[in-house]
């Protein structure tokens, strides 16, 4: 059972700090040395032996989710809790959240919960009427929720009563979505990405891929980025459909890419992480020990390697300037929409910043 009581957690636990030198995540003087700074940190009340799974950015938050399916929100640009609740027991599947206007939706459990981001207040939990097998999408008109028996299924905001539903033609299952208010993509296993009408079972365009399309799609303005298990990642006009470039990356793609608008970086299982050049599709450089991005600044790249180590890159030059000790670094959030860096250090959660000159 959890130790706190919420009332108190908001009141308490949640105090946006600058760290001292001896409580930092990572040391001022090492930040300072590679430009950087701890723009805020704060303490997260895990119990014991309570570990965090996920650090999700979705907009203006910060969703933590931990080993016993209990979900935090935080504003990233202050550190303030926004809320803290339990989606479901332990060890029961719980999604990445998603987010319209000034709400955000759980599948936990198969239940949708509400949380109204304002009050900070949960709105509601209703039973999904059949079985979720990724994580939904929503927009202005409709949730869209991947269900079991390999179809899309669109249902109405309020009731959630399906409105609709549609399959790609290999009648594989799907294993992401993407909703816009116009439009809504998703991926199977078979290979297929599909762009339908949002409000009816209308399909726009397919795409086919090699294989199967395992990781979530990643949709910038324009384009679509698909990671396929061919080893091959697709970049798509998300208008018409079309092949714009495939970047093959020798193994097979089982987590998204991370694009900005100038650089894609991609993971591959004994390969490492690629940035890619986005308008090309050409390779600018290989880390081989990279694991992910943290965040991108103008033409550098932070990057997570598997030795706890943050790489700086300077794409332009495709090479590295810097390298950071994060031995202390137990979490990060992947952010390919700002430089704001996210890292966890046992309990305690911090933003770091470039200095700006």
């Amino acid at each position: 059972m959890r130790t706190f009581c919420l009332s108190l957690l908001l009141a308490f636990v949640f105090l946006t700090v600058l760290p001292s030198e001896s409580n930092a995540v990572v040391s001022e003087k090492l930040l300072g040395q590679a430009g950087l700074k701890t723009a805020w940190q704060n303490a997260i009340a895990l119990n014991a032996k309570e570990k965090v799974q996920k650090i999700t950015i979705l907009g203006e938050y910060l969703y933590i989710l931990t080993d016993s399916n209990y979900l935090f929100c935080l504003d990233r640009n202050t550190g303030r809790l926004v809320f803290a609740v339990s989606t479901a027991a332990a060890n029961l599947p719980v999604f990445e959240p998603i987010a319209y206007e000034n709400f955000a939706y759980i599948v936990a459990a198969n239940n949708l919960i509400a949380i109204d981001l304002q009050q900070g207040t949960e709105v509601y939990r209703k039973k999904i009427p059949f079985s979720v097998s990724a994580r939904a999408a929503v927009n202005s008109s409709h949730f869209y929720f991947a269900g079991r028996d390999n179809v899309l299924h669109a249902s109405d905001l309020s009731s959630l009563l399906e409105t609709f539903r549609v399959g790609a033609n290999d009648a594989s299952g799907i294993t992401s979505i993407i909703a816009v208010d116009n439009s809504v993509f998703f991926a199977t296993q078979g290979g297929s990405i599909v762009r339908m009408a949002a409000t009816e079972p209308k399909r726009i365009w397919q795409f086919e891929a090699v294989g199967a399309i395992e990781a979530p799609l990643t949709k910038t303005s324009n384009w679509l980025y698909a990671s396929g298990k061919d080893t091959n990642l697709y970049k798509l006009d998300a208008g018409n459909g079309n092949l714009v470039w495939k970047f093959q990356t020798g193994s097979g793609l089982t987590t998204p890419a991370r694009a900005t608008e100038t650089t894609v970086y991609q993971y591959a299982i004994n390969k490492g992480l690629y940035a890619i050049n986005a308008e090309s599709g050409k390779q600018l450089w290989l880390l081989p020990d990279g694991v992910d991005l943290l965040a991108q600044d103008g033409d550098t790249a932070y990057v997570f390697d598997k030795n706890n180590i943050c790489v700086v890159m300077d794409n332009k030059q495709a090479k590295n300037i810097y390298k950071i000790n994060f031995a202390s670094v137990t979490n990060f959030a992947a952010n390919p929409y700002d430089s704001n860096i996210y890292i966890m250090g046992n309990k305690s959660i911090s933003c770091i910043k470039p200095i700006k000159k």
